[in-house]
C-alpha cells in the first residue's frame, strides 16, 4: 500500500449564499454540477459539487453557512488561494478576458515557469487561475527560487506586468 497520497483532489469552502456561488462558479469556471443538496425543510440550496471534468466526482464543494458569516481576513492563519490550472497559454487569456468583461479585481504574476491571475470570489475566498510550461521547459531545478527569465508568457496581460510587483510584494 503506497505511503503518499496521489494527488490533491478536491476542496471544500464555506460560502454565505450557495446559490450565488453555485451560479458565479459555473459561470466564470464553466464547472460541471455533479450535484447538490438541499434543505428539506425550505427546498433552499445547501450545498453543490462542481468539476471541471463530469466524470470526476468533484472538485470543489460549495457549503453554505449564512448570510451573516464573517468572510476571509488577511494575514490570518489558513488557505491563501485556491488554483485552477488551465490547459493553454490560450484558456488562461480567456479567463483573463471573461474576468475583465465582468469587471472583477485582479492581479497577474510571473512565477518564471508559470503565470497567474489572483482574483476572488463572491465571499472572498482567494482564487488563481494559471498556466504552467511543462517541466522540460522550466530549464531549472528548483522552480521559484532560482533566479529565471520572465516574460515568456505573451498575451494581454503584458501592460499589467509591467506595472505590477510580483504577487509575494503584495499585501
Amino acid at each position: 500500500m503506497p505511503h503518499k497520497p496521489v494527488a490533491l483532489d478536491h476542496v471544500n469552502i464555506f460560502v454565505r449564499n450557495a446559490e450565488l456561488s453555485h451560479r458565479w462558479y459555473t459561470e466564470i469556471f464553466g464547472l460541471h454540477t455533479q450535484d447538490m443538496l438541499t434543505s428539506p425543510a425550505t427546498g433552499k440550496l445547501r450545498a453543490a459539487f462542481l468539476a471541471c471534468d463530469p466524470d470526476h466526482a468533484h472538485d470543489i464543494a460549495l457549503f453554505e453557512v449564512g448570510e451573516d458569516a464573517p468572510g476571509p481576513q488577511k494575514k490570518q492563519v489558513g488557505l491563501n488561494h485556491i488554483a485552477w490550472r488551465m490547459g493553454t497559454l490560450e484558456d488562461l487569456a480567456e479567463m483573463y478576458e471573461r474576468l475583465r468583461a465582468r469587471d472583477i479585481p485582479f492581479s497577474v504574476s510571473d512565477h518564471t515557469v508559470s503565470i497567474g491571475i489572483y482574483f476572488s470570489d463572491p465571499d472572498g475566498n482567494g482564487l488563481e487561475a494559471y498556466f504552467e510550461q511543462p517541466r522540460h521547459e522550466w530549464r531549472r531545478e528548483r522552480p521559484f527560487s532560482e533566479p529565471g527569465a520572465k516574460g515568456r508568457f505573451p498575451g494581454p496581460w503584458d501592460e499589467m506586468l509591467s506595472q505590477s510587483p510580483p504577487a509575494f510584494a503584495r499585501s
